[in-house]
């Protein structure tokens, strides 16, 4: 009675271990965000079109790790601080400026120079990526931006 109880125990923790499962969470929701990338080009949409900004991240790279870890640099910055991507459902505007209502990518990026107290917090409403360019674009309750990001 005691082997037959000694085999079935070994069979079922067999059986345990085997179906267990690892489960890797992704910090960039399935797209290929890590690496690093430089902003090209920022504008908003206007009752004229779309105009070019200066945002002042135009000279910096930026660096989104596997981790969802984030840098950027320039020449007078260094920031460290996060970025997500997250696949959700709602309202947004896609890179045309077209409103549109279902799922989607979000993005957000967080970066803080703990010695000159600068930061960057940027909110994503839609992001794309396609080849070497991530854009994406967010509604602030008067007009769209754009942001154009190519892999550096």
């Amino acid at each position: 009675m005691k082997r037959l109880l000694l085999i079935s125990t070994t069979i079922l923790l067999l059986f345990s271990f085997s179906s267990c499962t690892k489960t890797v969470v992704v910090a960039d929701g399935g797209m290929p965000v890590a690496g690093s990338w430089v902003l090209a080009e920022a504008s908003q949409h206007t009752s004229y079109g779309w105009q070019l900004v200066h945002t002042g991240l135009e000279n910096g790279v930026f660096d989104f790790y596997n981790d969802g870890g984030a840098t950027y640099s320039d020449a007078a910055t260094n920031m460290q601080g996060s970025w997500a991507m997250r696949y959700t459902s709602g309202g947004y505007y896609d890179r045309y400026g077209d409103y549109y209502s279902g799922s989607h990518y979000a993005f957000e990026i967080h970066l803080r120079d703990r010695y000159s107290a600068s930061s960057v917090d940027l909110f994503f409403d839609e992001a794309i990526v396609s080849g070497n360019t991530l854009i994406a674009t967010y509604y602030n309750g008067n007009y769209v931006s754009r942001y154009v990001f190519n892999r550096y």
